[in-house]
């Protein structure tokens, strides 16, 4: 099942040079719904631009228009400028989801279908399906993930089982560079706290893209996104992975700053890993721990 009518905002500081991941990108975005609606923000409206973001979006099966903000303020709040388009777009009762993208980041079919269908499990949780940005490398088949650089221990995380073979995890302050909200979720997101840039932990270029992550998070759990995962493999579903296109964490050009990743296959594990098991965490984890079964002796008690 897909989505009936979607919203999409991509965050475009334009640079012709990035054209390329927004033309992979945009293949894509017909097949996310019944009906897209795609929203290029920018912070050009020169001609000459427009006509370059045209070139790639036309004749893909879709309707596009381009919004250029009139007083920005800087450079970095153009990712906040994607609110006012869907405030407005709010109003129109058809349109059933939303979705806010970085202009280097892809998303499928596959996501989308993943996402409608866990979004039906996690409702009774107060949990929302999240995604998980990978990179590759050349000549290497595996996806890694920067956003996660370090293994987690499973039970030392929040989580929740939704049948015998799937289960769902919390990381701590997972970072995806999008958001997807259905109808339900925007009206939560742009008449809460999270519509507030001084809401949230990251920084204010990131918190444009935090969505509802850390509004109205169920007790026990550090935010409301969680990630599926095989209960006897320990694998990441790959049904939420989304391409960070650049690949330029995994794979970085010469003289560009290293960052660690860590192989997804490698991502979860069944014991306790040394970040786990460093004396702050264990204190952490344990008074979590105490929070959850707490919480779980109560619900036993209410039946």
């Amino acid at each position: 099942m897909l989505p009936s009518k979607l919203a999409i905002s991509i965050c475009c500081h334009f640079k012709e040079e990035r054209l390329q991941y927004l033309e992979k990108m945009s293949i894509q975005f017909a097949g996310l719904a019944s009906e897209v609606l795609v929203i290029v923000v920018s912070n050009t409206n020169q001609p000459g631009d427009l006509s370059q973001f045209d070139a790639v979006l036309r004749n893909k099966g879709f309707e596009y228009r381009f919004f250029t903000p009139d007083t920005l303020g800087h450079p970095l709040l153009l990712t906040w400028a994607h609110f006012p388009v869907f405030k407005e777009l709010l109003a129109d009762e058809s349109f059933s989801h939303f979705m806010y993208l970085e202009d280097d980041t892809l998303i499928t079919p596959i996501n989308l279908g993943y996402w409608m269908e866990a979004r039906e499990s996690l409702k009774p949780y107060g949990l929302i399906p999240s995604f998980l940005r990978v990179e590759n490398k050349a000549h290497d088949s595996a996806w890694y993930s920067s956003d996660c650089p370090h293994p987690f221990f499973v039970y030392g995380l929040p989580r929740v089982k939704v049948s015998n073979r799937l289960g769902f995890i919390n990381f701590p302050e997972l970072y995806q560079g999008m958001y997807l909200l259905d109808r339900e979720l925007m009206l939560e997101h742009l008449h809460g706290q999270s519509y507030n840039p001084n809401f949230g932990r990251w920084g204010i270029q990131e918190k444009a893209a935090q969505g509802v992550t850390f509004l109205n998070v169920p007790k026990g759990f550090t935010t409301r996104n969680v990630i599926p995962y095989d209960l006897s493999s320990y694998q990441i579903d790959g049904r939420c992975f989304i391409h960070h296109l650049p690949n330029n964490y995994a794979q970085p050009v010469d003289g560009q700053k290293i960052i660690k990743t860590m192989p997804v296959q490698k991502l979860l594990r069944p014991w306790p890993t040394k970040v786990f098991l460093k004396p702050k965490n264990l204190r952490k984890i344990l008074k979590e721990f105490i929070k959850l079964e707490s919480i779980a002796a109560s619900r036993t008690n209410k039946h």
